[in-house]
């Protein structure tokens, strides 16, 4: 009797781990060595960057792999240019999306955009002729600082998301799976630079 108590008590410890396991949809964490899934526009250079070594027991850097990406660029009027990435996420598992990004002197900062695709037509509709300017589809976005100096980590609820292209799509988060991914880079001073890296890019709760 007291085995079969042990044994269920066991089984029971073990489901509730199981539970207590959190969900999530890696986006990158440059743990290959490459940045091939993603595309750049306008005046941003990419390249890997080798994560340093975790001697001040940064809690962030710690969770971090051997490689992030690091994106730089210069600019006359505040805007560098930005990084994206084609998805196809059933977000509806998830509550917030987590970044981590590396700073330096140059700080400045990122705004994110979740292209959904609100029609579901499974691709993101765009007008050529209006410079691409997305035609049926919602854009929801939000802005994470680039601070001065190590790793800081910008964990986002979906409900801060701010809808960027109002009157276009649904118009309410949640109607679509999310397309597309574009990180936009903006400078600290209207003719300034950005220079950061980052990583573990996830969708999570």
């Amino acid at each position: 009797m007291k085995k079969l108590f042990v044994i269920f008590g066991l089984l029971t410890v073990f489901a509730v781990s199981a539970s207590a396991v959190l969900t999530f949809y890696l986006v990158d964490n440059f743990d290959d060595g490459t940045f091939s899934k993603w595309f750049s526009f306008d005046q941003v250079k990419l390249s890997i960057y080798n994560n340093p070594k975790n001697d001040k027991k940064d809690l962030v850097l710690e969770s971090c792999g051997e490689y992030a990406l690091n994106i730089s660029g210069a600019t006359k009027d505040w805007y560098v240019g930005g990084i994206g990435t084609n998805i196809n996420v059933d977000i509806s598992n998830y509550s917030r999306l987590q970044i981590d990004v590396l700073g330096s002197q140059s700080m400045g900062k990122i705004k994110i955009e979740l292209y959904q695709d609100s029609d579901n037509s499974g691709s993101i509709e765009q007008d050529q002729n209006l410079g691409w300017k997305v035609t049926k589809d919602d854009i929801f976005d939000i802005e994470v600082p680039i601070y001065k100096d190590g790793y800081s980590r910008s964990s986002v609820p979906f409900s801060a998301f701010n809808l960027a292209n109002p009157g276009v799509g649904s118009g309410k988060w949640g109607t679509g799976p999310i397309l597309r991914m574009q990180l936009i880079f903006v400078a600290a001073s209207q003719e300034g630079a950005v220079d950061c890296a980052v990583d573990n890019i996830i969708f999570t709760n």
